[in-house]
């Protein structure tokens, strides 16, 4: 008791309390302002439609402690290592390693890499606009790390069906999607979503630009939840696309009504997922990175290098291709950047391996670079992926990216959990609950209050005081909290049982509060 005491004293004079979690987001329009040749599917694809909806590049940034991490989405097929580099080098706020590129692969977007143009010897690739992208994907990263706030951070996973399809082997399918929404600290308003879900955004496929089925989700998150929603495609390799609807009567590529409707269901199961998931500031960011070289194979890349139609850099030089994957651990959830295309076997693989070190996995793919499809070794070579090797670098590629994530899982340790994986109580839980145990009902009366216990190793804790009853859940929003304690969890257990001087925890920093110190203090009178 005069431990408890002596501590929050001092504390009335002197708060003090780490930088937790911070995130800005922002968007911005990448929408050509004159005609231009659309990628995927075929060559000469002008958009002599005009635009259907505006394409986009979203970033969200995080923040913590002195560590940022940045995730921005472009709307297009595809950009090649080399011109994320130079989006790299124009961000001002974000370190270029701490970058990260993405592009959803919608097939109704402009040509940034070079094949789809008027003839297999011409460039679609115009220069002027994927130097606007450049400079809007830059400045979209600044704009949201300008935008950093005290925020919090929840990580779903669901199963959203009926959306995409393997044309391939209908059996291999990976139907999960992974999302993270942040709020802020200070009104719980969303800053943004992100959804993580394989399949090829080919619903559409005619003269107009459009983000096709991202246009839907786009428009019914930021409706439904606010802030900046996001869509970060997965394993989406040979071949996940849009299931086919034998009902529809529309011309073929000209299925709006469908392309709407996938996105809505994607963007209403993520959210439906996120809603129930327990938001949280106490989180670590870890980061790993390998950049590997291999051997360019595919013989018509060297020849469209050779004529100019793909964009020669040092990335693509000698008959190398250099490129790379990022490990990102934040929270809970751990995250693998894929450079092009991974076929949905390799995917299902990435998610096995990843599991320990992280709840939920998301894997981005299209991610720093657009190098065709990634396949296994073993099935690099079989007639059924003949089309998949035409458009991939080489059989290299997809061993070179598995061993790479290997090697820095092997750098990162498993994680520890902030919930029990099992319905069997932590110790740190049975602590807890004999904690409960020395509530003075008698003492509180009508004192009613939330306490936050953020637990480093063990966990989030909410301690509810109401109704003359003490009550221990993992399920809260740190708004609802009157009071944050963070300790390490062996230092707070051992704080409550009268084994550790809590004022010397304090001094050291193990121990921290924020909040109604007055509040704080009741916790000497109610509990023994």
């Amino acid at each position: 008791m005069k431990r408890w005491a002596t501590m929050l004293g001092v504390l009335i004079a002197a708060i003090s309390w780490a930088q937790g979690l911070q995130a800005g987001a922002a968007a911005n329009k990448i929408t050509p302002n004159k005609q231009v040749f659309l990628a995927g599917y075929a060559p000469n694809r002008p958009n002599t439609g005009g635009v259907h909806d505006d394409i986009w590049a979203r970033a969200v940034v995080v923040q913590v402690g002195q560590e940022r991490l940045a995730i921005v989405v472009c709307d297009l097929l595809g950009l090649l290592r080399d011109d994320v580099q130079r989006i790299r080098q124009q961000v001002k706020s974000v370190p270029p390693n701490r970058v990260m590129v993405l592009c959803t692969h919608v097939h109704s977007a402009p040509d940034t890499m070079g094949l789809w143009g008027p003839n297999p010897l011409q460039s679609g690739r115009d220069p002027d606009y994927v130097n606007f992208v450049i400079e809007t994907a830059a400045k979209t990263v600044d704009e949201a790390a300008s935008r950093l706030q005290p925020a919090t951070v929840g990580f779903a996973k669901t199963t959203v069906e009926g959306v995409a399809y393997n044309y391939r082997i209908e059996q291999i399918l990976d139907t999960e999607a992974a999302v993270m929404q942040f709020r802020s600290k200070a009104d719980g308003k969303v800053i943004a979503t992100l959804t993580n879900f394989a399949c090829h955004p080919e619903v559409l496929n005619n003269d107009q630009l459009t983000a096709d089925m991202c246009h839907w989700y786009y428009q019914v998150v930021e409706r439904e939840a606010g802030g900046v929603a996001i869509f970060a495609n997965g394993a989406l390799g040979g071949m996940i696309s849009p299931a086919s609807d034998p009902n529809s009567t529309a011309p073929k590529g000209r299925d709006w009504a469908r392309a709407e409707r996938y996105g809505t269901a994607i963007a209403q199961k993520a959210l439906e997922a996120i809603g129930k998931a327990t938001f949280t500031d106490a989180v670590s960011l870890e980061h790993r990175e390998a950049t590997y070289t291999v051997t360019l194979e595919n013989e018509n890349f060297k020849l469209a290098l050779a004529a100019g139609v793909l964009p020669k850099g040092a990335s693509l030089a000698d008959g190398k291709v250099t490129t790379e994957s990022h490990l990102i651990r934040l929270g809970d959830a751990v995250i693998f950047t894929m450079p092009g295309e991974v076929l949905p076997n390799v995917g299902i693989l990435l998610k096995r391996l990843l599991a320990p070190y992280g709840n939920p996995v998301f894997l981005f793919g299209i991610a720093n670079d657009e190098l065709g499809y990634i396949l296994s070794l073993e099935d690099f070579y079989l007639d059924l992926y003949s089309y998949e090797r035409s458009m991939s670098v080489g059989s290299e590629i997809g061993p070179a990216m598995v061993q790479a994530a290997r090697q820095m899982m092997a750098q990162l340790a498993p994680r520890t959990p902030s919930v029990a994986a099992s319905g069997e109580q932590s110790p740190v839980e049975q602590e807890l609950e004999k904690y409960l145990g020395r509530f003075r009902p008698d003492r509180a009366g009508s004192f009613k209050a939330t306490y936050r216990l953020v637990l480093e190793g063990a966990g989030e804790f909410y301690l509810r005081i109401a109704d003359g009853k003490a009550t221990l859940s993992r399920q809260g929003d740190p708004t609802e909290a009157a009071v944050t304690i963070k300790a390490p969890a062996e230092v707070f257990l051992a704080i409550i049982n009268g084994k550790r001087d809590p004022l010397d925890a304090y001094n050291t920093g193990e121990l921290q509060i924020q909040g109604d110190i007055g509040i704080a203090q009741y916790l000497l009178f109610v509990f023994e």
